[in-house]
């Protein structure tokens, strides 16, 4: 199910309109997994790859001539490295994807930081929270669809907020703020992530996902036929996401599908840049397989994926 499916989850809050990203792209965001692995078509995404192995320095690198990406890429590559032996193997390609998993909540947490902390007292109220994010909206509602989806926004917001507040003070500290932008990181936030992920999804509020609600809305083909990636999803449904067999997603399988464990989620992502660059098949890259394999790894106008390598290279 790739993420325009599912333009109704609402997992990861990259929070400030003004100041981080729009709150209309929060309606499509997160879920990890192979999801963001597929295009809307269903066609494997080369964004996804790029981002999780380059972070925002991938834009850099579509900018650059041919040459100087490549060598770019070459001192990257030579970081992967961590052994220095000429070859990244798998387990080192995991372990450089994991720190940039990592690294990127840190980067986007203290930069949302600095942005709402106005009176710098080391802590961030709702206040400051909720006018640096959505200005003068009301927590009352509106009445308009666009209005609406952000005062939806604001309403969930304030929930994940005061779940966050673990010593209910009425404040988030530092660490309180970074589990409050990514409840996914947090065992204490996951449960919530997982009640909204059902909220949104679960049209018939049973407290499961039947295949049905997984998929969400099919637009048939022009010749009335459904899309490809229907059966795809079907077939991930049942072998993969249904895992005791009664025909439906309970809150565990929910939060198998979305909160994999980082290290698996990152061992996935290096095993197909592995099978998509390793040109000899010796489960090893050289530092030239990936040079000459450079559109696997980098090169795309990619979306926003975080400050990953800032201070990398």
């Amino acid at each position: 199910m790739s993420l325009l499916k599912l333009s109704a989850v609402v997992l990861v809050a990259f929070c400030a309109v003004t100041l981080a990203a729009d709150p209309n792209d929060r309606l499509h965001s997160h879920l990890g997994g192979d999801e963001e692995h597929v295009t809307s078509e269903g066609d494997h995404n080369p964004d996804f790859d790029h981002e999780a192995f380059a972070g925002s320095e991938n834009q850099e690198f579509s900018q650059l001539p041919p040459e100087q990406a490549k060598e770019k890429l070459r001192i990257m590559a030579m970081k992967v490295d961590v052994d220095g032996n000429g070859r990244v193997t798998k387990a080192e390609l995991t372990t450089w994807i994991v720190k940039q998993m990592k690294r990127y909540v840190e980067d986007d947490a203290d930069q949302q930081w600095k942005n709402l902390n106005f009176n710098e007292d080391e802590l961030v109220s709702w206040a400051e929270y909720k006018n640096g994010t959505y200005g003068s909206m009301s927590e009352d509602g509106a009445e308009g669809e666009e209005d609406q989806s952000f005062s939806d926004l604001l309403t969930r917001d304030r929930r994940r907020y005061d779940h966050a507040d673990i010593n209910n003070d009425g404040v988030l500290s530092r660490v309180e703020f970074s589990s409050f932008l990514h409840p996914e990181e947090d065992e204490h936030m996951r449960p919530l992530v997982v009640e909204e992920t059902l909220s949104d999804l679960d049209r018939n509020k049973d407290g499961f996902l039947t295949l049905e609600e997984y998929i969400g809305e099919v637009h048939k083909e022009e010749d009335g036929s459904e899309p490809e990636w229907v059966q795809g999803e079907r077939e991930q449904f049942n072998e993969h996401r249904d895992l005791n067999k009664d025909g439906k997603m309970d809150k565990d399988e929910v939060a198998k599908w979305i909160l994999p464990h980082e290290d698996g989620h990152a061992d996935e992502e290096a095993a197909h840049l592995m099978t998509s660059a390793d040109t000899n098949k010796d489960e090893e890259l050289t530092i030239d397989e990936i040079v000459d394999n450079h559109d696997v790894f980098v090169g795309s106008q990619a979306t926003n994926y975080g400050s990953l390598l800032h201070e990398e290279l």
